[in-house]
């Protein structure tokens, strides 16, 4: 069952910030929806974004670091610093004034009945002469990485067109592989499932524990997670996960989130409000899982550029 995205004001953002809007809602509530909407936290935070950049930046090859540094080197778009690491975050920024874009963010794969299909809209189709980043708004994550790599890739795509896509691109690959970017179970990706208090955390809900706390656990500097894990990857590792594609990467994030995210006691959903402990056993787990996850994100955005750029 799909849920309501946030349109305008109405329904909820991914990334940790939760709206439920009623039908008879106010003008004054829409305004304040509204704000609520553009100010609420990322997938992943700005720290994981930055990760998954920094690791995909050193297994580019040469042929596509050069012509990534030349995009990025004619992007005059002032929403993020014009580094790469800094476009990875770029999606988020833009999100916030273009709320036509916020379904791109993840895809509802419900956790009960897992149907790709329908938690991508039936998959709309791109037509040659369309543009990615023009729509349509009821669209999915996996759908737009298959539009945005193709646009990247191909040399008839409008310079200002393949600057976005790959701004989306390199922000998208991220988001797929934070497990509740991929899952739901009538909760919002976790946003309904609130968390009981407890001084180690400063996330209310789970989806951002998942985006925030589990990244945090890693460390503080985008640079040294990069290093660390980057060092721990192993020959079979990379040429594993260089491989698949947006929609086998969308069900492996969704296995995990099924597997480790609600493993739960109780699975709160927004029906049934309610919140839940996160045990040590679990922080410890979703820790493990958010290295594993940025780790392969990093890889598979360095192969997507490599064949998107690099031929």
């Amino acid at each position: 069952m799909m849920r309501p995205r946030c349109a305008a004001a109405q329904a909820r953002t991914r990334g940790g910030g939760e709206l439920q809007c009623g039908v008879r809602t106010s003008t004054v509530l829409l305004v304040a929806a509204a704000a609520l909407c553009a100010s609420s936290a990322h997938a992943w935070g700005d720290l994981g974004h930055r990760v998954t950049a920094l690791i995909a930046y050193r297994h580019l090859t040469p042929r596509a670091r050069s012509a990534l540094d030349a995009l990025l080197a004619g992007d005059t778009d002032t929403l993020t610093e014009p580094d790469f690491a800094s476009r990875a975050i770029w999606a988020d920024k833009y999100r916030n004034t273009h709320r036509e874009t916020a379904a791109w963010h993840f895809v509802d794969i419900e956790i009960d009945h897992p149907d790709l299909q329908a938690a991508c809209y039936g998959f709309p189709v791109f037509t040659e002469h369309q543009l990615a980043s023009q729509g349509p708004a009821e669209d999915c994550i996996v759908n737009k990485i298959d539009e945005f790599a193709a646009e990247l890739k191909s040399s008839s795509t409008p310079p200002a067109e393949r600057r976005l896509a790959l701004k989306f691109l390199i922000h998208f690959v991220g988001d797929l592989h934070q497990p509740l970017h991929a899952a739901d179970h009538f909760d919002r990706g976790g946003n309904c499932v609130f968390l009981s208090s407890a001084p180690q955390l400063s996330e209310t809900n789970l989806h951002a524990y998942w985006d925030i706390g589990a990244v945090d656990l890693l460390g503080s500097s985008p640079e040294q997670i990069a290093d660390k894990l980057d060092a721990q990857l192993t020959a079979d590792e990379l040429k594993a996960w260089s491989a698949g594609t947006p929609r086998s990467w969308a069900m492996e994030s969704f296995d995990l989130a099924r597997r480790d995210a609600y493993a739960l006691s109780a699975l709160p959903t927004c029906r049934a409000h309610g919140s839940v402990a996160l045990p040590a056993a679990y922080q410890a787990e979703a820790k493990k899982d958010a290295a594993d996850q940025l780790l392969k994100a990093g890889i598979r955005m360095a192969a997507l550029l490599n064949q998107t750029l690099g031929p």
